[in-house]
Parts: C-alpha cells; structure tokens; sequence
C-alpha cells in the first residue's frame, strides 16, 4: 500500500510539474497565469521555473523516499502523509488542466 502512494505521489507531482511548465512556460494574451503557491512563486522567481521545478522533484522524491525509509515516525503516520502527498498535486493536475483548457493550451503544443 505504502509503494503504490509513493508512487502515486511522484507521479501527481511530477504530473503537477509538467501542466505547471506548460501553464506558466510563456505569457498568454489577456491573461494573468501566476503559480498560487506562494512558496513556489518565490522558488520559480529565484532559480527560475524549470529549476524551481526540478528542485521541487528532488524534494518530492527525497520526501518520499524518507517516508517509505523511516522508522522514526509510526507506519500510520507516514501513510497518511503519503496520502497527503498524492491527493496534493493530484488536485493541482485537476486544476491546471482546467487552466489550460480555458486558455488553449495543449498538452503538448
């Protein structure tokens, strides 16, 4: 159960990764597309949006790889936590695809 939310998790998140990328890639035309989580604002603006966002892999990953590695924190715990991890960024695929819908952006385009 704890291997399928992880990968669960890195999936969503890098999911969350790549319709962020094509969102907030280039300006759209009678638009304002900004990243709402003020944290990854702040990142992308710092080290860029493609760092910021391979940055925020390799915190995923080693998030994850430390909830399945553990024992500091009760089974239970971490299980919820990857839970966490998982429904997080699958709400913001939702929403970024909804974004991306509304302004025409594809998938791959």
């Amino acid at each position: 159960m704890r291997i399928i939310l992880a990968l669960l998790a890195l999936s969503f998140n890098a999911a969350d990764n790549f319709t962020t990328y094509r969102c907030l890639q280039q300006p759209v035309a009678g638009f304002e597309v900004y990243e709402a989580n003020p944290l990854a604002a702040w990142g992308f603006q710092t080290v860029g949006l493609a760092n910021g966002l391979w940055l925020e892999m390799a915190l995923c990953l080693v998030a994850v790889g430390f909830l399945l590695s553990s024992r500091m924190l009760p089974r239970t715990l971490t299980t919820a936590l990857l839970v966490v991890l998982a429904i997080l960024p699958a709400a913001a695929v939702i929403n970024n695809l909804t974004v991306m819908q509304e302004l025409g952006i594809g998938l791959l385009d």
